[in-house]
């Protein structure tokens, strides 16, 4: 008999983001997928959060590759962390292998990732693994059907059935239906707009609006959207033509994108060519557009500098406007919201998201769903890819279709299903969470380095400096304490003359001996300093003892 199959997510199942999922089988596992995720709040110099690569440190050997299923960052940010620790073979389409492969190379990774074309097939340690062509808010994205010693997993990735994508390539429902008839024993299937009814409606109804959007701007026409999604850059392209505007480029994003979507055929170019900036601010504002980076308020993107007025000889004038051709990521909100209120304050208009048509998501609506679980008909069913609500609402959706609740398993990060001969397991938790990584991109921050780091935004610290004489034990001077963030408004450092002479009659009831011990007199120092700005003053700063031979 075979022996069993698990299912080990290590990311992607209880958030939007941070993408990784494992397929494990006869001692080997296949990753799908390896992203990031960008922290709600940005703060105490943390950038990215990562998944956790416990389990495979904890199993060495077990990993033999890693298959993505299509190039946006939350499934192919992760990939340089994963591959400088476990160099294994990665595949994906082509699009994401030119990104993901971009990343490796500025990372010093020199991993070549081979180029996956749906209907082909390989063979990866146990598995045969074929991609399914999917449609999706950017260029070959896919599903995976993975053929394991068990039976088959389909993996959806993201996707949306569009019935009239840009460039005429449907998803290709008619293989996804033949692996239904076939047997399919998982579908692991995308949640993330499982809160919508109906279908979520075509990219190609986009364009007609944007050029809309654009014939009401009678100045310039800023246009922002995610930098890999070409098939919104090349309805913009089409609008400017049809609006008779040039096209400039602004922020790396775009130029990065761009540059490599018309290098492998994704992107008709405007006749012409893209405009520089300094271009773009020599013709008529009526006759120009500017694709510029930004659409989640980043505080150093493109776009938020040219609403404050800091991107090179950019200006906004009344008359202008800017089409906001996105969704908003959650925990992002108040950054869009603070640079349109900065747009709207320099007399430009803004149009925005589904209330002006400028934006169609990527991700199936509940109709959608259901036609998956349709042509799949699969033995078992596990939500991925949302936060914990949109896995509980896709689970009973899946339940309204016919699969039994008790075959349709809500897992998180770190569960793990099991299926054997005697069906299906969980309960058992393996190590999965998030891994914090620096702004400097070079390290990752423990939660002692977090813990300190939340501690001084919010109660500063206390440099204490106490001079000791080894051979006596006697403290030479008063002790010294330099503050940052403690003073209140008003204060002044005599303000804390209450602390200074409770650190002393405490030193003074140790003995010589303790007191020539510096360690001891640290300590003693950091518990008396700790329990006065806890009870007097209500404050938790971190304490920074400094003890010296005097």
């Amino acid at each position: 008999m075979a022996g069993s199959l698990r299912i080990v997510p290590l990311g992607g199942l209880g958030e939007i983001g941070l993408n990784m999922l494992l397929v494990e089988a006869d001692g080997a596992a296949v990753a799908i997928d390896c992203g990031v995720l960008f922290p709600e709040r940005p703060g105490l110099g943390i950038d990215l959060l990562l998944p956790d690569f416990t389990y495979l440190r904890e199993r060495p050997g077990l990993l033999r590759g890693v298959v993505l299923t299509h190039g946006h960052e939350d499934h192919i940010g992760a990939l340089p962390r994963l591959l400088s620790e476990f160099p294994v073979p990665v595949f994906g389409p082509r699009l994401a292998a030119s990104l993901a492969g971009e990343k490796l190379r500025r990372n010093g990774i020199g991993i070549t990732i081979e180029v996956l074309a749906p209907g082909s097939r390989f063979q990866l340690g146990p598995f045969v693994i074929e991609p399914i062509h999917m449609t999706h808010s950017i260029v070959d994205a896919c599903a995976l059907a993975i053929e394991t010693p068990r039976g088959v997993v389909l993996h959806t990735g993201d996707f949306k059935i569009d019935p009239r994508p840009v460039d005429g390539r449907t998803a290709d429902l008619d293989r996804v239906a033949e692996w239904g008839r076939e047997g399919v024993l998982v579908l692991l299937s995308d949640s993330t707009n499982v809160e919508h009814e109906g279908a979520c409606g075509s990219e190609s109804d986009v364009g007609p609006r944007i050029e809309e959007a654009m014939r009401r701007i009678p100045g310039r026409a800023l246009l922002t959207t995610f930098a890999s999604h070409l098939h919104r850059v090349q309805q913009v392209v089409d609008a400017c033509q049809a609006c008779g505007r040039h096209l400039a480029i602004a922020g790396r994003g775009f130029e990065d994108s761009t540059r490599l979507a018309g290098e492998l055929g994704y992107l008709k170019a405007p006749r012409g060519g893209f405009l520089t900036i300094d271009e773009a601010m020599s013709v008529s504002p009526s006759e120009v557009a500017i694709l510029i980076s930004g659409s989640q308020g980043e505080p150093s993107s493109a776009l938020s500098r040219a609403s404050e007025g800091r991107f090179k000889n950019l200006s906004i004038s009344p008359g202008d406007g800017v089409i906001l051709s996105s969704r908003v990521i959650p925990g992002n909100e108040r950054a869009v919201h603070s640079l349109l209120n900065r747009f709207a304050r320099l007399g430009a208009s803004v149009h925005h998201g589904h209330e002006s048509g400028v934006h169609v998501s990527g991700h199936a609506y509940r109709e959608e769903l259901r036609t998956i679980i349709k042509l799949t008909k699969p033995r078992y069913f596990v939500p991925v890819h949302g936060e914990y609500r949109h896995l509980a609402l896709h689970r009973e959706l899946a339940g309204e279709m016919g699969i039994p609740l008790d075959r349709c398993f809500l897992l998180e990060d770190g569960d793990v299903l099991e299926i054997d001969d005697t069906g299906p397991h969980t309960g058992e938790k393996i190590p999965a969470g998030r891994v914090l990584v620096d702004g400097s991109g070079e390290g990752e921050i423990g939660l002692e380095v977090l813990r300190d780091r939340h501690r001084l935004s919010e109660d500063g610290f206390v440099v204490a400096i106490v001079a000791v004489n080894p051979q006596t034990g006697q403290i030479s001077a008063e002790p010294e304490l330099i503050t940052r963030g403690c003073l209140r408004e008003g204060e002044t450092p005599d303000s804390l003359d209450e602390a200074r002479d409770a650190v002393m009659d405490q030193l003074r009831e140790l003995t010589p001996e303790s007191r020539a011990d510096f360690l001891e007199v640290e300590e003693e120092v950091r518990r008396t300093l700790k329990r006065y700005f806890s009870r007097i003053r209500g404050q938790r700063p971190l304490i920074v003892p400094h003890i010296f031979e005097m």
